[in-house]
This record gives C-alpha cells, sequence and structure tokens, in this order.
C-alpha cells in the first residue's frame, strides 16, 4: 500500500494505516528531536507527543504538500513549545557537551555533535533539517514558519559557527 492510500484509510480511521504510517516516520522524527535536544529520553516523549499531535489533526491533512512535509511542521511548532517551556524553568536545561559520544548508534560523529549542541535552537534545527533530512531551504521555511531568506541567514551563521568550532576540535 503506497502512502496516499495509508493517508486516506487513516483519515477514515483504519489504525492499522495509521500505525504503518507512525512506524514510517517515527525513527526519522526521534532522529530530528534527538539532534535537536541531544536528550534521548525527551526526544521519546517529544516524538510520541508528535504523533499524538498528528493522529489527532490527521483529518486536517490536505495532500496539498508533502505529508512528510506537515509532518515535520508539527515536530517543529512541537519543538519551539518545548524550547518555550524551557525558558520558563527556574534553572534552563543545556545541551551537554558531546552528548551523542553516550549514544553512539545514533551519531558517531560527536565533534559535530558537540559543535551542533552549541548553536541557537533556530540554527541548529535549520541545519539539521537541511543536512541530515534533505529538506529544499523552500520546505524549511514552510515548516519553521519562517521567510526563505531567514533560513538561509540561519544556515550561513550556523555554517559559519560550525567552522569555527570544529576546527577548534582540529587543533
Amino acid at each position: 500500500m503506497d502512502e496516499r492510500e495509508l493517508l486516506d484509510k487513516a483519515k477514515q480511521g483504519d489504525g492499522m494505516a495509521m500505525e504503518a504510517l507512525i512506524n514510517a516516520y517515527y525513527s526519522r522524527v526521534f532522529a530530528f528531536f534527538y539532534k535537536n535536544t541531544g536528550d534521548h529520553h525527551q526526544s521519546k516523549d517529544l516524538t510520541q507527543e508528535t504523533f499524538i499531535k498528528m493522529v489527532g489533526g490527521i483529518s486536517g491533512y490536505r495532500p496539498q504538500k508533502p505529508f512528510k512535509n506537515w509532518l515535520f511542521t508539527i515536530a517543529s511548532n512541537h519543538l519551539k513549545n518545548y524550547y518555550r517551556s524551557l525558558s520558563r524553568l527556574p534553572e534552563r536545561l543545556e545541551l551537554t557537551e558531546g552528548y551523542a559520544a553516550t549514544n553512539p548508534e545514533l551519531d558517531a560523529k560527536s565533534d559535530i555533535a558537540a559543535a551542533l549542541s552549541h548553536l541557537p535552537p533556530a540554527q541548529r534545527q535549520a541545519v539539521i533539517l537541511r543536512y541530515y533530512f534533505d529538506f529544499p531551504i523552500k520546505d524549511i521555511a514552510k515548516i519553521t514558519g519562517a521567510r526563505e531568506s531567514t533560513v538561509k541567514a540561519r544556515l550561513r551563521y550556523a555554517l559559519e559557527k560550525l567552522r569555527k568550532e570544529l576546527t577548534m576540535y582540529d587543533e
């Protein structure tokens, strides 16, 4: 069964089709959150919550844009809400340097993961969507609710910061 058929059945309440969609995208959505937060357990929670939102909103999905983009828009918005909630905590949680070293199966490049963890969330998210998930700039803009020029600037500044930071690792 192709994705369009699964979507049609899921919109009609077919639990098996919904489960197939979740299984098809679970690891990518989890990786998106993990690469952004560096926290395995929090990423699992965020992934679960994203799929709960997907299930609740599937009837509103319109096939004008790819399902993957729609799902990652939900994930991106959920990540923004997560970061907002962190800013309200008395003590702000920070990504730990080298977080990937604790989970090498997800990211063998701990230097890159550590450098990514130092980027501001919006820049980190743009880099992850572009270079880990291959989204075009136009789609990243739609997913994150930013202008294309803003996404390009975020990517440019992020790559400059990453280049500097990774050069420090080489020295």
